[in-house]
């Protein structure tokens, strides 16, 4: 069970702090005991099998949520505290949650049973006697809404095993140092929390900002003598444009940034190893496949822009394919990481997921194995009946100096079915314009690729994980009057 993964560092370095928040510090043989007791007091108001939600900022509770909840037999429902309460709500009600934990300032507009974090309520739960048993490790453990970047949440299923295989995976693909200390700011709510397990089955700290903003994270650093980290690339970018800005922003300690959830340029790889003096790893996966599949190495970031463009290579528990006439096609993934199934709210069971699961994203493996994603299935604007991958075109429009971030869509068009939509953020120093980028992308891929519009914001939508809500630009680009930009 997911409890498992503390063993060896409640048996080793009992007093070893396990999870640090903003408030204070837990130790891996209190964290241990505090979920089992936690465990036991779920045992008594709720039945086995009965989904558990938790609403709340990234702390020490979550952490005892993650192990206590499985613990009992329980389904953790892993709802996303930066929805409004109405959507929070029918999370709640798709899991069908017998009871919500979580942080007061958002259980207060929730209904239902609620029992908020540090309340007498959950006090008296951390001093019940503890559980005993053991769950079956291929009963449901946490049941983890999608991000939604491209459209409705589903709620995927993962299992003991299928958890514990991705953390396992992760320890081996990016050789996980033992008594690590390391830094995750992205919300518990996501998959991106399995890496608290993966780093406590090695016996490492983990610390949990509850938000992250760039002063904050660099204070953390500091205090803690963070050695790695892991960030979205908007976090990434955000970092590097606030050390160069600060001359007292040095983070001595900090080795290692792994970086996923989204892609990234090279440009953005190469700033921020020249600022931040890092070495670099990526990851390859998603919700469904509980954490990463594939990884890029520090090494393999040397090895020049061909290799870096790829997601790496798949650790040795899991198989990555492609289902394609040609060389490039949907990336299919198996392996005992994978979700059990999504949840279907109306049967109040596990949908089963079979055979192998089609990550609807577009990519192509190379001699070396190493997997290149080109885009997401949904991504791929079809227009004058050519297939236009928005990466590549993404990734032309931020080479230019002037372009801070930008997401390329599809809108559509009377004449070519689809027109390209570049929506940008312009750099406050260098603001271009719609011709200028046109032309840029023009000189640097085929000219049926560049962008018919341009359309100028303030910044995009962004999911709570970093990523870019690639539907949220779509309607954005859609409901803009944009006249043709050639």
């Amino acid at each position: 069970m997911l409890a498992d993964l503390l063993a060896p560092a409640v048996a080793t370095a009992p007093d070893r702090p396990a999870v640090i928040d903003d408030a204070g510090m837990i130790t891996f043989a209190e964290l241990d005991a505090r979920s089992a007791a936690l465990a036991g007091w779920l045992s008594t108001v709720t039945d086995p099998g009965d989904r558990v939600a938790v609403v709340a900022d990234n702390s020490v509770h979550y952490a005892l949520a993650y192990y206590a909840v499985p613990r009992a037999g329980r389904v953790l429902a892993l709802i996303n505290q930066r929805l409004d309460p109405v959507e929070q709500a029918e999370q709640i009600a798709v899991a069908g949650a017998r009871l919500v934990l979580g942080d007061e300032q958002y259980l207060a507009e929730l209904p239902g049973a609620r029992t908020t974090f540090g309340g007498p309520v959950w006090r008296a739960a951390l001093a019940h006697p503890p559980a005993v048993g053991t769950p079956d490790p291929d009963r449901p453990a946490w049941l983890v809404f999608t991000s939604g970047s491209t459209g409705r949440p589903k709620g995927a299923v993962h299992t003991h095993r299928s958890l514990a295989a991705g953390a396992w995976g992760t320890v081996e693909g990016r050789s996980v140092p033992d008594a690590d200390v390391y830094l995750t700011p992205f919300p518990m709510c996501h998959i991106a929390g399995y890496n608290v397990l993966v780093r406590h089955a090695t016996g490492s700290t983990v610390v949990l900002p509850s938000r992250f903003r760039p002063a904050e994270f660099v204070a953390a650093v500091n205090a803690h003598r963070v050695r790695s980290c892991s960030l979205a690339p908007t976090m990434l970018h955000a970092l590097v444009a606030y050390v160069q800005s600060h001359d007292d922003a040095a983070m001595p300690t900090l080795r290692e940034v792994a970086y996923g959830a989204a892609p990234i340029t090279a440009d953005l790889i190469e700033r921020a190893a020249d600022v931040l003096g890092v070495d670099f790893h990526q990851g390859y996966g998603m919700t469904e496949t509980a954490g990463n599949v594939t990884f890029l190495t520090p090494a393999e970031h040397r090895m020049g822009a061909q290799v870096l463009r790829t997601a790496g290579r798949p650790h040795s528990g899991v198989r990555v394919a492609i289902d394609g006439p040609e060389e490039v096609g949907e990336v299919l993934v198996d392996g005992p990481q994978l979700m059990a199934g999504y949840w279907d709210p109306t049967a109040g069971a596990v949908t089963p997921r079979t055979g192998w699961f089609r990550t609807g994203d577009v990519g192509r493996l190379d001699a070396d194995g190493r997997l290149t994603i080109v885009d997401r299935s949904k991504d791929v604007i079809i227009t004058g009946g050519e297939n236009v991958s928005s990466r590549e075109v993404e990734d032309a429009l931020s080479t230019h100096p002037g372009v801070d971030m930008v997401a390329v869509v599809g809108v559509p068009d009377d004449y070519w079915g689809e027109a390209i939509c570049a929506v940008v953020v312009a750099h406050p120093d260098r603001r271009p314009t719609a011709e200028e980028l046109i032309d840029h992308v023009r000189e640097r891929i085929s000219a049926f690729k560049r962008p018919r519009h341009v359309l100028f914001v303030e910044q995009l939508p962004m999911t709570s994980n970093g990523k870019i809500a690639k539907d949220r630009v779509r309607h954005l680009a859609r409901a803009a009057t944009l006249g043709p930009a050639d």
